[in-house]
């Protein structure tokens, strides 16, 4: 499937939504990590677990789920005392 940009130029769309991975205000850690977000279908993470799966800090798992929720890709909440991460 195709999508024109802004540009009017081709983009092949992804699982990933576009405008995410053109997103100059993102870092490209941000983006790596939204891109597995999103395609992963483990719905339950630890953030220790994932840190560890990325082979990061759990530090900055948390500034790049930050970073996401600050530019409107993910809602961070709390459930039950769990935070709860959802792809926007």
């Amino acid at each position: 499937m195709v999508n024109l940009n802004r540009n009017n130029t081709r983009i092949r769309r992804t699982s990933v939504p576009t405008d995410l991975l053109l997103n100059p205000h993102l870092s490209n850690d941000a983006k790596a990590v939204a891109a597995i977000l999103y395609t992963c279908d483990e719905s339950r993470w630890i953030l220790a677990e994932m840190a560890r799966e990325l082979h990061t800090t759990e530090e900055k798992l948390s500034k790049i789920f930050s970073e996401l929720n600050e530019w409107g890709y993910l809602d961070i909440h709390c459930e039950d005392g769990v935070s709860v991460l959802t792809l926007l």
